[in-house]
């Protein structure tokens, strides 16, 4: 329903004309199975006047909804918004309620977002207390209020719960951990004096060392190492001593153990490093240390994800950039803040929808393409799927929906500013909406883009491909494609003219990487684009394979002429 989208962006309008027109305020949106009000007090865009207005049109304050069986308020307390949940509470809102599992509203309060910096978090815990809330909730899976605000660092909420009467039990800490956190160093060396085991463990799997680390106090930190404290202690799955203070952006204490010698490229159990965890956790400050003091931005944790692909701060993802990393491998987040995407279904009519709805190639190199329905799919970034749900379209599934969420495509930025996304794929080849595109989209800022088409015998439909900036034309090169197109030991070459975003083919000569896709490519020296990585689709005995890239390929611009070396 069209109502939910209208929350979501916060459209006072829209959801007025929804519920004038008769649809109804309780209605339950297909995907997320939630109500509007619900939608209301997670989205971040709908302000607590559209809560108002939806509660006296007569929305479900104690609503239910979606897998987890979440509550209007549960959803509130996720997003954090004071106001929201101070005035679902004042309006009936269960502050009792229970979910499966055993989480209730003090365990909720510390989930969906990141709390370590949150500024509503005391006044929200506060708040619950206040009108009565279980503080020594426990879920099924252990989890606690206490222990949960214990684990990301809050040892304000910490106080304030054992103030409340939590449970301390949950802490699992020893009474040096409690000097530590909420005591004084004068505390911390009598008790260490008095001969404190400093290999206890907490909760959290913190030795006393890791948890002065997080608490951020650094004449403690120091007093501990000074004191025996072992300095290959990790924490839960491996979590590294370098990991606990930039969860909190403490530049000085990384700086210290930085001088200290601590390794900044340890990975815990999932190969993540100190750069990712910093990148995660918006740690602008100790993003600049470790870039400074040689981290490596390129390293990949266990699902392959590098710092960049975890980044949601445009700050950091430019100071990786600048690192040597390649922005079209930010993620979704970034992807939305960089482009102005803001989620949700295409504001379009049905007509609209019908006339646009396929992909089609230009006719011209380039053709402005002044499609109502692509131009808001742009905009809202959201799925094929989801626009035919949205228009309840059924027919010729066969025939993909034009859609501008896309992997294996290419975002550039160019010196003045202007972003340049190529081509890319969307869903995977089994889905009814897969589809690889050909198409150039330029974002101009402040919402302001151009949809460029091209024939299919100029420029294909390319993606898994690299964008490499060169004065003013991009170069394009390798290429996934569809199968049966693929034309082995041929290197696919496109340059893409940034003042008329003309494509033209180039032919290259020398020794080529072959059919090359999911590489790397820099441009290091003048007039020479570098290649790595990736993988080239070969022919053995009539069956396709893809085999690893293992050497490094040059392309000099000055003869478009490859050459190789060994990696």
């Amino acid at each position: 329903m069209r109502i939910h989208d209208y929350v979501k962006r916060g459209d006072f309008t829209g959801v007025a004309q929804q519920i004038a027109s008769g649809v109804d305020v309780n209605t339950v949106e297909i995907y997320s199975l939630q109500t509007p009000l619900m939608c209301a007090v997670a989205s971040a865009d709908a302000d607590i006047h559209m809560v108002l207005f939806l509660v006296d049109s007569g929305a479900d304050v104690n609503a239910v909804g979606g897998e987890s069986q979440d509550t209007v308020l549960s959803l509130a307390l996720y997003a954090g918004n004071l106001d929201k949940i101070r005035f679902l509470l004042d309006v009936g809102s269960n502050i009792h309620y229970q979910r499966p599992g055993g989480y209730d509203a003090l365990i909720d309060a510390m989930h969906g977002r990141d709390i370590s910096n949150d500024e509503n978090l005391i006044p929200v815990l506060n708040l619950l207390i206040e009108r009565g809330a279980k503080v020594s909730g426990v879920s099924s899976y252990g989890e606690s209020a206490l222990g949960g605000a214990s684990g990301a660092g809050r040892f304000d909420a910490v106080e304030v719960l054992l103030a409340a009467g939590a449970d301390p039990t949950r802490l699992e800490w020893t009474e040096l951990m409690y000097e530590i956190a909420l005591g004084s160093l004068d505390g911390v060396k009598a008790l260490i004096a008095q001969g404190a085991d400093l290999c206890a463990r907490d909760y959290w799997d913190r030795t006393p060392w890791l948890l002065s680390l997080q608490v951020g106090d650094l004449k403690k930190a120091k007093f501990l190492l000074l004191s025996g404290a072992d300095r290959s202690d990790r924490g839960l799955c491996g979590k590294a001593p370098l990991m606990y203070p930039i969860t909190h952006n403490r530049a000085n204490i990384l700086e210290w153990l930085i001088e200290e010698g601590f390794d900044i490229e340890a990975t815990d159990d999932f190969g993540t490093t100190p750069l990712m965890v910093a990148a995660e956790c918006n740690a602008t400050d100790c993003v600049d240390i470790l870039l400074k003091n040689g981290a490596n931005p390129s390293r990949v944790n266990n699902k392959g994800e590098a710092a960049i692909k975890l980044a949601s701060n445009l700050h950091i993802v430019r100071m990786l950039v600048q690192a040597g990393e390649d922005l079209s491998d930010i993620g979704y987040e970034a992807r939305q803040l960089l482009l102005e995407i803001h989620h949700g279904l295409p504001q379009v009519s049905y007509e609209q929808y019908l006339t646009g709805k396929y992909r089609r190639f230009g006719k011209s190199n380039p053709e402005l393409m002044k499609v109502d329905f692509w131009e808001a799919m742009v905009r809202c970034g959201t799925t094929a799927y989801a626009a035919r749900v949205a228009f309840d379209d059924t027919e010729n599934l066969s025939q993909p929906v034009w859609c501008h969420q896309r992997f294996g495509g290419t975002i550039t930025e160019l010196q003045d500013g202007r972003i340049v996304e190529i081509a890319g794929e969307h869903e995977d080849s089994y889905d009814s909406d897969f589809c690889i595109y050909n198409d150039v989209v330029v974002h101009q800022g402040n919402g302001i883009f151009k949809i460029f088409g091209y024939p299919k015998d100029i420029f294909p439909p390319t993606d898994f491909h690299t964008a490499t900036l060169v004065e003013n034309y991009i170069y394009i090169i390798g290429n996934l494609g569809y199968q049966g197109e693929r034309i082995y030991n041929e290197t696919p070459v496109y340059r893409l003219r940034c003042d008329t975003f003309k494509v033209e083919k180039i032919e290259t000569t020398g020794d080529k990487p072959g059919w090359i896709s999911r590489h790397k490519a820099c441009y290091k020296e003048p007039n020479k684009i570098h290649i790595a990585g990736g993988k080239i689709a070969i022919l053995i005995s009539d069956d396709e394979e893809y085999i690893e890239n293992l050497l490094d390929y040059t392309l000099d611009l000055t003869n478009l002429r490859w050459s190789r070396t060994a990696a």
